[in-house]
């Protein structure tokens, strides 16, 4: 797993130092929600995404916020951040190194990192649609909030699709399996996004995650629906 580390290490410095010269591409998400009288309720759920695209690199970072809280207190709170850089083959394929770490203190742990490298290849792309998919394997590391730590070699598979059905609604759904020894880990997440003027689009969103071993009195699925605003830039 050591040569995993460096090989992830590696491309994720001569990315960044070859596609300097690339644009970068951005946007925020953002959704709030306050209720009041019988049930006082309130949400925050943020997102953000660059990437840069040149000719031969390709790096996207993204970030995650969720905070859910009442009267008496948080409910839920994680958080999510992973930099993943492209080296592209072809038109279509590529190698990846990809960096990840999220946080769930109301899921069952507190801490889970994982280093991947593998292969991306388009599996369709047109002006309406675009579909990827990606294989790979690396290490994980998770401390669950009973403080157990479980280090492993995992296998990581993931697909994206995209579908822009008319000029300002884009349909996609996005679905993501790192499994191992110590149990897998599954996320779905299906949105709908509408432009509504310039820079600026609604998004209604549903996203599932599964894992498969946590501690007592967790459950193993966690599901969110959130409506937010999003900004391009």
């Amino acid at each position: 797993m050591r040569k995993v580390l460096i090989l992830g290490s590696a491309l994720l410095l001569s990315g960044h130092a070859i596609a300097a010269d690339a644009e970068w591409t951005s946007n925020l998400e953002v959704g709030y929600v306050q209720t009041g009288g019988n049930t006082e309720v309130s949400s925050l759920n943020a997102k953000g995404k660059s990437s840069r695209d040149g000719e031969e690199w390709r790096t996207t970072v993204q970030a995650l916020a969720l905070n859910v809280s009442d009267k008496v207190g948080t409910t839920a709170e994680k958080y999510d951040v992973s930099v993943q850089e492209d080296y592209k083959l072809t038109e279509s394929g590529y190698l990846f190194g990809r960096l990840g770490f999220d946080t769930d203190r109301f899921g069952g742990f507190t801490s889970r990192t994982s280093e991947t490298v593998g292969y991306g290849f388009g599996i369709l792309k047109n002006d309406e649609k675009q579909w990827n998919a990606e294989v790979g394997a690396g290490a994980r590391q998770t401390e669950l909030t009973d403080a157990t730590k479980n280090n492993d070699a995992i296998v990581r598979a993931a697909t994206l699709f995209n579908w822009k059905f008319n000029p300002s609604s884009t349909f996609s759904q996005e679905l993501k399996i790192e499994a191992g020894k110590e149990g897998s880990v599954t996320n779905s997440i299906t949105a709908l996004t509408n432009q509504v003027s310039g820079n600026l689009s609604s998004k209604v969103s549903f996203s599932a995650q599964k894992t498969s071993k946590v501690p007592a009195g967790n459950k193993k699925t966690n599901t969110e629906l959130a409506i937010a605003l999003v900004f391009t830039y």
